[in-house]
């Protein structure tokens, strides 16, 4: 009886030891990342956002952190969260690019993602890796 439901209860035990901690990462939409190369961290997050704001109404914010990547120290991960952003869908949208130095001290994009905080549908105000409807 023992032996059964310990192996019952073992692939379960070891499912949720592989999930802890998951729910803290969050999802991003994989983007593919630009091909060029730029001047500094700054000079990325520029290109991702574009002209933002393109206005002062509704109270435009944007938010920029930039941190060694915990999963290798020499890359960078650069985190630009705009709100509200122009298209009534969306109330916000988050840009994660990790960005590795050249030996010419430039820098390139090696891995994009893009999250968004949906202003209606399912989801509504939560952030998630999907296309507002």
């Amino acid at each position: 009886m023992i032996a059964r439901l310990a192996s019952l209860t073992l692939p379960l035990a070891l499912a949720a030891c592989a999930s802890t901690g998951a729910g803290d990462v969050p999802r991003y939409l994989e983007q593919t990342p630009y091909r060029q190369t730029y001047p500094s961290p700054l000079a990325v997050a520029q290109a991702l956002v574009g002209n933002y704001p393109e206005t002062t109404e509704a109270g435009p914010t944007m938010q920029v952190s930039l941190a060694p990547d915990p999963a290798d120290p020499a890359r960078l991960v650069l985190v630009v969260k705009i709100e509200p952003v122009l298209d009534d869908s969306i109330a916000a949208e988050e840009w994660r690019a990790v960005l590795s130095q050249a030996d010419d001290l430039s820098w390139r994009v090696v891995q994009l993602g893009l999250r968004r905080k949906c202003s209606r549908g399912p989801g509504n105000g939560e952030w998630g890796a999907q296309v507002c409807p």
